[in-house]
């Protein structure tokens, strides 16, 4: 509320009647002068107005506050869409996806050697031949190596989708 000096000055003002007996009752419902109940209102009033600004303000900044809020949900749902895909892959990457070619191992390989590794974690024999054999006779199940780069497909647009969101 504005303060205002102890030292009175008139103001002589013409009002509708209907703004007249407001002020007659609120003067009344308050038990104070209809000097004091003018005081009281202008004051209010000034104090309204001179905040106008500020309100304005903060309106603003709620809607700026409103924007970033729907662009970091929208982000979020981004981010969650590809911890989806990569949470695929990762569960693909364990699974057998065939045997190592090596005949004095034959162990089961996991899409981890294949795409991540290139060897065969138990022999460290390369496995790049398998993904491009010169022969059809390949010990890979072709279902689950689709399965895995196709989850790997997922994965990679996501993180795509979510790099040019960030940059």
């Amino acid at each position: 509320m504005l303060a205002y000096a102890d030292m009175s000055q008139v103001v002589y003002a013409r009002v509708p009647e209907t703004l007249k007996d407001a002020l007659d009752t609120y003067s009344v419902d308050r038990g104070v002068t209809l000097t004091s109940a003018v005081v009281d209102l202008l004051g209010r009033g000034m104090a309204a107005a001179s905040d106008e600004r500020s309100v304005a303000e903060l309106e603003a900044k709620l809607a700026r506050v409103s924007t970033e809020k729907v662009q970091v949900e929208a982000k979020l749902a981004t981010a969650t869409n590809e911890l989806g895909g990569l949470q695929a892959f990762a569960q693909r990457a364990v699974q057998a996806v065939g045997t190592c070619p090596n005949p004095s191992c034959g162990k089961s390989i996991t899409g981890y050697d294949l795409l991540a590794l290139g060897w065969c974690h138990h022999c460290q024999q390369t496995l790049m031949d398998l993904l491009a054999p010169h022969t059809n006779n390949t010990s890979l199940n072709q279902r689950d190596v689709g399965l895995l780069l196709g989850a790997l497909g997922v994965a990679l647009i996501g993180a795509a989708i979510i790099g040019s969101a960030a940059g």
